[in-house]
């Protein structure tokens, strides 16, 4: 069983996840790190945005297999939306992440304001307040929509610190039957 980490570019899925406490029994990676070495494709723009959607999802579901196949259980932190090649929200059907073993999700979400100053000082990308604020909408409500329909728990962490975030993930996996 994996949990997964949702949330849009810079609230901080990645961040958080790689301060987890060693020995919590889920190894951290993200689905672009899979999807990267499943597809041996070099290295994302900063702009984040993806051509080959439906390729990429093939590419991570059988990444996912192969380490859960190891008995490895992830952390996978990833989106339910995506960015296109022009930039426009691509939603991501239930039928991608069913094959990702997912027991639980936690879906991280920031201020807009806060996303706007990590993507500007982390990507060089300038990103309107609004702007972020639909895209956490849409991330938001296509991430109920997936775990509605695959019934997977689904919590919503606001503005979380490393602690709460810890204690969300040992829930989750408690709840998944860890």
């Amino acid at each position: 069983m994996n949990v997964f980490v949702a949330g849009i570019h810079g609230v901080g899925k990645t961040f958080l996840a790689n301060r987890l406490p060693l020995g919590i029994g889920l190894l951290h990676t993200s689905a672009s790190v899979l999807i990267r070495e499943e597809r041996a494709l070099p290295e994302w723009s900063a702009q984040k945005n993806v051509s080959d959607v439906d390729g990429n999802q093939i590419a991570l579901a059988s990444a996912v297999r192969r380490h859960n196949e190891k008995g490895t259980s992830l952390l996978l932190d990833g989106h339910f939306v995506l960015l296109d090649h022009l930039g426009h929200f691509v939603p991501l059907a239930a039928d991608v992440f069913s094959p990702l073993n997912i027991g639980a999700v936690l879906l991280v979400e920031e201020s807009p304001s806060v996303v706007a100053e990590r993507v500007k000082n982390r990507d060089s990308l300038m990103r309107e307040e609004s702007w972020l604020a639909l895209f956490m909408q849409k991330e938001r409500e296509q991430a109920q929509a997936v775990c509605a329909s695959l019934q997977i728990p689904l919590e919503v962490l606001s503005s979380v610190n490393e602690s709460q975030f810890t204690d969300a993930v040992k829930k989750a996996m408690n709840t998944s039957g860890y």
